[in-house]
């Protein structure tokens, strides 16, 4: 696949300022990274709070914002062993981290004080093509439907791991708050999928008639 000097982009140069779009160059990945040619791309109320810098941690500036981006591989570093051009794949908010402290070695790299992230540290999905660490990268099985894979890089992690680290068993409640919102359906869904008996409107007010 022949890959341009240039591409489009979103792109702002201050916190807050105007969201361009403009050329910009094609990132080259690292010998750590891939090169992701981004076919669709979710939004995230991160990608906000990055724009506006209203949050403690600085943003990259100029920034191109995104971190749900999912699409084809098309490059990757010499030292990338897990990837092959034509793979699909997504970088999500973790991009990097230093596998190393203390945080890394217990499975909990998203804190790790050197992370690396898509839209915030490192340049996101709002542009026709993207790098990733390809350890953190997400590898996507062919034929998925990237459109509807995208927003699960965010959104749909986000749930996953609160499930998961709930450390329920099939056949056990779950209470899921918000469970009308974007993040609180796919919770719904994963957590019918994993076996679990969701806690809806009817079931509360019944059990809190029981509780009182």
């Amino acid at each position: 696949m022949s890959i341009p000097k240039t591409q489009k982009a979103v792109i702002f140069e201050t916190n807050g300022g105007p969201l361009e779009y403009k050329d910009i160059p094609v990132p080259v990945p690292k010998p750590n990274e891939i090169l992701i040619n981004v076919k669709y791309s979710g939004v995230c109320h991160t990608d906000l709070h990055a724009w506006k810098g209203d949050w403690p941690l600085a943003t990259k500036l100029p920034l191109v914002g995104g971190h749900e981006g999912a699409g084809v591989v098309v490059a990757k570093g010499s030292n990338v062993t897990n990837f092959e051009i034509g793979d699909l794949a997504g970088n999500k908010w973790l991009n990097g981290s230093c596998m190393g402290c203390e945080f890394c070695q217990q499975g909990a790299e998203p804190n790790c004080p050197d992370a690396d992230l898509s839209g915030y540290t490192h340049d996101g999905s709002f542009q026709q093509y993207a790098t990733a660490d390809a350890v953190q990268a997400a590898k996507i099985p062919k034929g998925t439907d990237l459109p509807g894979v995208a927003p699960i890089l965010c959104a749909g992690v986000t749930v996953y791991k609160a499930l998961k680290t709930a450390e329920l068993r099939p056949g056990q409640w779950v209470a899921i708050s918000g469970a009308g919102g974007g993040l609180g359906s796919l919770a719904v869904q994963y957590a019918v999928a994993m076996g679990l008996r969701v806690l809806d409107s009817k079931d509360y007010r019944r059990w809190s008639t029981w509780c009182h």
